[in-house]
This record gives structure tokens, C-alpha cells and sequence, in this order.
């Protein structure tokens, strides 16, 4: 692999530590299997994977492998744009899980063992993949632009995110994330949305959920846009429509099979952009993290980033 300098980003706390747990494990590998220029950062606050690999490229780095989960990425892929153009379209971004989630290296394919994703990422090549981007306000009133790899989600998703970023993850990424899920179905109140699809009119809806996925999996394995394409220049969007609590708990067992999408009370309709308005502030998950609030403008950015993939058809 011919590269002449490339940056790692760590984030010691991802995974309930797991990555802070295998990284010395994780650096020995990686440089007894190159033979190119290695730059290791530990992330110590929020946003620093943003900056280290915002420097990191403007300093010459061919690649950006991130280490930890899909917080960690998303930092990661906001650090390869400023002021929303591309540092260096060639520069391509590796990705390790060690988060709780994984949405994003599940979508991808990934490797379960960190030493298959190391041979993944040195393997010749990358492919093009589409981002996404939001346009919200941050709790100041500020308009606020970020992109994200995976998925975004508005209500239940968005309370799940809350919920599990403030507990402990000890059991893993299918556990924290299906117990929150169960807990909120049984007590998520619908929102009232306003929603403008592509070059569409505003239609209103009553819904418990809308998820805009550019990805499939999410939340240790919940595969709630099972037929996303990260390259296809079109998001999935679910629509989750209000239910009695059976039938929320019901449809909710069927998250992990993708199975949801053949209820009546959801709906799937794929688009390049979205509009979405609410008479009361409601809050917004991206990539697992929760990121401002309404109103949201989200588009798709296809082909914006070139990912180690392998030889994985995406």
C-alpha cells in the first residue's frame, strides 16, 4: 500500500473503553503491517476528533483511520470538510469499531475482529460513499451545519440515543440500545411534523419516529432502513406512524429482521432531501449523538467521502 502519511484517531472512553483497552494492541498490529508514516491522537473532549483530522489533512495525511464507534466517526468525517468543501477529496477514512452501536462499520460490513478490519483498511482502494448533511439550531438559537455517515433519527430514536448516552453500555451496544428502545415505546408520546419531501409541498404527520437513513443498521443491530445504500444518492426514510403499545412493542421485535417495513404503521419513501418543521422544538439524533434541534433541513451528499471498504460490495 503506497501512502506516505497517515493519522489515527482514538477515542479511549468508545465501547465503555474498549477502544482505551485494545489500542496498544491495535497500534502493534497496524504498524507491523505497514510500512508507512503512522500519527496517533487520543481524543480527550468533544469535537477533538474533528480538529485532529481537520489538521491531519491539511498537514498532508492520506488517511484517517477512526477508532471507536459512530460518534467517533461522524467527528471524524465533520474534520475532512470546512466550511462544507472537501480538505482533500482523495483522502480516505478507515474505520475500527470499538463503540456500542456500530451502526456504521455494520452497514459497511465490517470485520467483527479488530485484526480483519486492520487487513480491510490496508488493502488497496476505496470506494465512494454519500454523507449526509443537517441544517438545525443548537440550543442557543444558532444555525448549525454537520454531516453524518449513518442515519439520523427524530423522536423515539432520538429519546433512545439520549437515554443510552447516559448510562453505562457494559453489556453492549444490542442490550443498552433494546432496553431504551422497549422502555420509550411504551411511553413516547407522537409528534406532530411537517414534512417536505425533495421538491414536494409540506404535508403534516403524526409520528413516533422518523428516521432518514443513509445507512442500514444502527443501535447494536436494529436494521430500521434495511434496504439503504450508502452509494445510491437517495436516503431511506422511515416514517413511523402513532400505535397502540402492543403494536409498538410488536413492531419493535421486528427491528432487528428489518421486518417492521411490511407493518401498515410504517412507511418507507426514499429521497435526496427533507424538510422538516414542528410547532414545538423537538431534538435530533445524528450518528448516535444528540445534535440540535428543529427546524431541520437534511439533504444527501452523494459520493462525498472515500471509504476503506475491502473488497465489500457496498
Amino acid at each position: 500500500m503506497k501512502t506516505s502519511y497517515v493519522t489515527i484517531v482514538i477515542n479511549p472512553s468508545a465501547g465503555n473503553g474498549k477502544a482505551k483497552r485494545e489500542s496498544q494492541s491495535l497500534l502493534q498490529k497496524i504498524k507491523s503491517s505497514c510500512d508507512f508514516e503512522i500519527n496517533i491522537n487520543f481524543t480527550k473532549e468533544k469535537n477533538d476528533a474533528t480538529f485532529i483530522t481537520r489538521k491531519a489533512i491539511a498537514d498532508g495525511a492520506s488517511m484517517i483511520i477512526a477508532v471507536g464507534g459512530d460518534g467517533t466517526i461522524n467527528e471524524v468525517v465533520n474534520g475532512f470538510f470546512l466550511e462544507g468543501k472537501s480538505l482533500n477529496p482523495l483522502c480516505e477514512l478507515g474505520v475500527i469499531n470499538c463503540g456500542t452501536g456500530g451502526g456504521y462499520a455494520r452497514t459497511l460490513k465490517n470485520p467483527h475482529s479488530t485484526g480483519q478490519q486492520i487487513e480491510q483498511i490496508l488493502q488497496p482502494g476505496s470506494k465512494a460513499l454519500d454523507l449526509g448533511r443537517i441544517t438545525c439550531l443548537d440550543n442557543s438559537g444558532t444555525e448549525v451545519d454537520r454531516l453524518f455517515v449513518n442515519e439520523c433519527q427524530i423522536g423515539i430514536g432520538s429519546e433512545v440515543a439520549s437515554f443510552v448516552g447516559k448510562k453505562s453500555k457494559i453489556f453492549g451496544g444490542t442490550i443498552a440500545f433494546g432496553f431504551a428502545a422497549t422502555l420509550l415505546a411504551l411511553f413516547m408520546k407522537p409528534l406532530s411534523l411537517t414534512i417536505g419531501f425533495d421538491n414536494e409541498g409540506f404535508q403534516e404527520y403524526r409520528l413516533i419516529g422518523l428516521v432518514v437513513g443513509n445507512g442500514t443498521e444502527c443501535a447494536g443491530g436494529m436494521k430500521l432502513t434495511p434496504d439503504a445504500k450508502l452509494n445510491d444518492g437517495f436516503f431511506d426514510v422511515l416514517s413511523i406512524n402513532d400505535m397502540k403499545t402492543g403494536q409498538r412493542i410488536l413492531n419493535l421485535s421486528k427491528v432487528y429482521s428489518g421486518t417492521h417495513i411490511l407493518s401498515p404503521h410504517c412507511s418507507i419513501k426514499r429521497c435526496k432531501k427533507l424538510k422538516v418543521r414542528s410547532d414545538n422544538k423537538v431534538s435530533l439524533e445524528s450518528d448516535g449523538e444528540i445534535f440540535g434541534n428543529s427546524p431541520f433541513d437534511i439533504e444527501i451528499l452523494p459520493a462525498a467521502i472515500r471509504v476503506k471498504v475491502g473488497n465489500i460490495n457496498i
